[in-house]
């Protein structure tokens, strides 16, 4: 079995930080199911067992020469969709950056040819990753049945709350943080600041902006929790890196015209 990066390890000692900072902002998914775990885990366990058949299917015609990144993109979507999504982001944070990742990589390799041994790496550590969800799942479905959700764990700092910016601005500096940490060497703070953005910022305005714009949200998404934890894997350059960060800024500025129109109409209304 392929060992998870050591870093992802890492990432499970912020899970103390960020468990439960997403129960305020269920942007899709059925919040009941997220509530109680205990009585949907053969639902989760179904939907794993659903999308575990489906790369295995794929992995098996990217063999036989078939074109296969359309289905590797239909995946992705129904990642998105299912319930197994919405309750390892909000219980399982640890987990939720390897499963996209692992979904980029898969997607990145299929694209070759001749990459059999890549392809079926990723199709391993997907795998992995999903299934180690479940017993995260089971375990937190526990401690939820005894009290031990970590609902305490939803504040942010003082000197977030303090903070009186408007969250894109916010974000858009932490993103710029997150370079210059990666550029001094520091790839693990990087991958710490930009998961922390994505859980205590991101996700509290994806709400408002996926009634206007669902695929942006999506886009997003894919770019907090894969493309630029997979190029601070891969090692990539720090250009690459701040390429993929002009981006996102981008989408963000876009996000930020969204929301104003948001706070237009909320206005008017009233």
């Amino acid at each position: 079995m392929i060992a998870i990066p050591t870093r992802f390890a890492r990432t499970a000692l912020l899970v103390s930080i960020l468990a439960g900072l997403s129960a305020t902002a269920h942007a899709h998914g059925d919040i009941d199911q997220v509530e109680d775990l205990q009585a949907h885990i053969s639902d989760y366990e179904a939907e794993v067992s659903s999308m575990s058949e489906t790369v295995d299917g794929i992995v098996a015609d990217y063999e036989s020469g078939d074109a296969v990144a359309d289905r590797v993109d239909a995946l992705v979507e129904t990642w998105e969709e299912v319930e197994y999504h919405e309750a390892v982001e909000t219980h399982a944070m640890a987990l939720y950056p390897p499963i996209w990742i692992a979904l980029g990589g898969l997607r990145e390799a299929v694209e070759e040819q001749d990459a059999k041994a890549q392809v079926v790496q990723w199709q391993q550590r997907l795998d992995q990753a999903l299934h180690q969800g479940i017993g995260a799942l089971k375990l937190a479905a526990v401690q939820q049945k005894n009290g031990m959700n970590a609902s305490a764990a939803t504040h942010q700092n003082a000197a977030d709350e303090d903070d009186d910016r408007p969250t894109i601005t916010i974000i858009q500096d932490n993103l710029q943080t997150v370079l210059h940490h990666y550029e001094d060497g520091d790839a693990e703070a990087a991958e710490t600041l930009l998961h922390q953005t994505y859980m205590q910022r991101f996700e509290g305005i994806e709400g408002d902006l996926i009634e206007r714009d669902a695929d942006l949200v999506t886009d997003l998404e894919k770019d907090f929790n894969a493309t630029l934890p997979l190029l601070m894997e891969k090692e990539a350059s720090a250009n690459e890196l701040s390429a993929e960060i002009e981006k996102m800024n981008s989408k963000l500025d876009r996000a930020q015209t969204l929301l104003d129109e948001a706070a237009q109409d909320q206005s008017s209304v009233f």
